[in-house]
């Protein structure tokens, strides 16, 4: 028999729409320790798995994605199962948990805190990753999920430092002073570059969450179900869900896109994020835009081609369509 999963370390990473949660995983998951396996719980707020391509699963990390909604809600079932079903097969020494960057990871803490995981999983630091230039904007400052997820981090990861000024530096200090005591540790990164000891840091208590910035369910649960089609494209949908409107396209394998094409398509949307893994006529692409970002290199994914759009507008999905089709090949 197989020994009992106990005191597994875990992480919760958190960060709003594009600060830079999947690259700092990445980065984490590089330099993780040879012999050791780590697993790692993706919840994508679109209904379309894209990070799960991104990251890439090896024999020594396992990756299971949660895909259509936040996993701080719907009485978390749905992480229940899937954190059961990972840690069985993984069996790891180390898990990482990348909730949405939409969610509010409060509710996921208590419940990760309760009896039924307390043996098995060892509650180590909660990270938020923050685009320092992100901060600048008002609306982000204000939003409920960006300040639901600051207060309860145990350290603040201010991602891209090497685009940042001393202006930039100097707010990101500046905001970690306004939180409430005891404040967390902050440390400016590189390409998503972290120190492994942050991962074990732990405030000895953690700020009280008003209930304001905690989800309001009933708004969650009368969001209106995707509007979907199975053909041409074989799947695409789109919904409104925490007042933002959400897309994404599922393409066969061989399909391809014209390269420039395609990016002069995506380049031509207005949106918070853009995510994708394409097959185009320059080779497979992962493609992360932002408002204040495009990465787009290459990749090993070849399953099939996804693409996912969340704004906070609404988006003009028809056109946005016609204009992918007419740059396929």
């Amino acid at each position: 028999m197989k020994p009992m999963l106990q005191a597994i370390p875990t992480n919760i990473i958190t960060g709003f729409l594009g600060a830079g949660k999947t690259t700092l995983i990445q980065q984490l998951l590089a330099s993780k320790p040879s012999h050791e396996r780590w697993a790692v719980l993706v919840n994508e707020f679109g209904q379309i798995g894209i990070d799960h391509a991104l990251m890439g699963q090896t024999q020594e990390v396992f990756i299971k994605e949660i895909a259509g909604g936040c996993i701080c809600c719907a009485n978390f079932l749905p992480m229940q199962i899937a954190l059961s079903q990972l840690l069985a097969k993984a069996r790891p020494h180390r898990l990482l948990i990348e909730p949405t960057g939409l969610g509010h990871p409060k509710q996921i803490i208590d419940n990760l805190s309760e009896s039924h995981w307390q043996n098995t999983l060892q509650l180590q630091a909660t990270l938020c990753v923050i685009d320092a230039r992100q901060y600048q904007d008002e609306r982000v400052q204000q939003h409920e999920s960006f300040i639901a997820q600051a207060l309860v981090a145990d350290v603040i990861v201010f991602s891209k430092n090497d685009v940042l000024n001393a202006a930039q530096r100097q707010a990101a200090i500046a905001f970690v002073g306004t939180l409430p005591e005891p404040q967390p540790a902050f440390v400016f990164s590189d390409n998503g570059q972290l120190e492994p000891n942050y991962l074990q840091y732990k405030r000895t208590t953690a700020p009280i969450i008003k209930r304001s910035l905690l989800h309001d369910y009933s708004r969650l649960n009368s969001s209106p179900q995707p509007t979907q089609t199975a053909i041409n494209p074989p799947y695409h949908y789109h919904q409104q869900a925490l007042d933002n409107y959400v897309g994404g396209w599922v393409f066969p394998a061989d399909w391809q896109f014209e390269h420039q094409a395609l990016l002069d398509v995506l380049f031509a949307i207005s949106a918070q994020r853009i995510k994708g893994v394409i097959h185009t006529t320059d080779g497979w692409l992962a493609i992360n835009l932002t408002n204040y970002d495009a990465t787009i290199k290459s990749s090993e994914a070849n399953n099939d081609s996804r693409l996912e759009v969340i704004s906070a507008d609404e988006v003009a999905w028809q056109t946005i369509e016609k204009a992918l089709l007419a740059s396929k090949v």
